[in-house]
């Protein structure tokens, strides 16, 4: 497993991983794709949110979507795998990292807000895990309470809302990213859309809202 071999290959370029971060997806890579198609050279400022090892905003930022941007994320783990890999990806001068929980520690506005958030259920999404992901990868980037899930969300929205003057996209869970979509519509994002992923699974929600 990669998190053994201490290194995970992701969107032309290979970056560290350990036990605190999540091990890059190709659903993922799929975001970062679609993105840099759209947004090479198109924004000023990209904030990842739940940055984890830094795969995101780094290939962004690497690929030309955004001139700087911010990595935050609660883990000071994380963030430690997040400047190793910004070391390696020479980015220094470009990228932020900021321990915060979601968007409490941001300042400013961004052109873009991306984010792999923790989007699985911990009691009813739980049997759709594989074994060696529950086992190997840190739950705090995973789980979130199936009482607390939805308010979580209208809570993070609003953040992400509170900041935005661009583009959101975030990967989601497919059972519940058509809710998600109508909870963005309500809090008035507009262009609300859900994307599949590249095996025709729903697993991305995008939404625009200017400040």
């Amino acid at each position: 497993m990669a998190p053994l071999m201490g290194f995970s290959e992701f969107y032309h370029h290979k970056f560290f991983v350990n036990q605190h971060v999540l091990i890059p997806r190709p659903e993922t890579e799929h975001m970062i794709d679609m993105l840099v198609n759209e947004f090479k050279g198109k924004v000023q400022r990209v904030l990842d949110v739940g940055t984890g090892s830094g795969v995101i905003v780094l290939s962004l930022v690497n690929a030309g979507v955004g001139k700087t941007g911010v990595g935050v994320d609660i883990s000071p783990e994380a963030l430690r795998v997040a400047k190793i890999n910004c070391n390696r990806l020479r980015l220094n001068h470009k990228i932020s990292l900021i321990k915060s929980d979601r968007l409490t520690k941001v300042e400013g506005s961004f052109d873009l807000i991306v984010s792999n958030p923790p989007y699985i259920k911990a009691s009813s999404h739980k049997n759709l895990v594989h074994v060696s992901v529950d086992k190997h990868e840190p739950h705090q980037a995973l789980y979130l309470p199936d009482d607390y899930y939805v308010l979580w969300f209208e809570d993070f929205f609003q953040e992400v809302r509170a900041h935005l003057n661009g583009t959101f996209m975030m990967e989601g869970h497919e059972l519940e990213l058509e809710e998600q979509a109508k909870m963005l519509g309500r809090l008035g994002f507009k262009d609300v859309v859900v994307l599949n992923d590249l095996t025709g699974k729903k697993r991305y929600v995008r939404a625009r809202f200017n400040a």
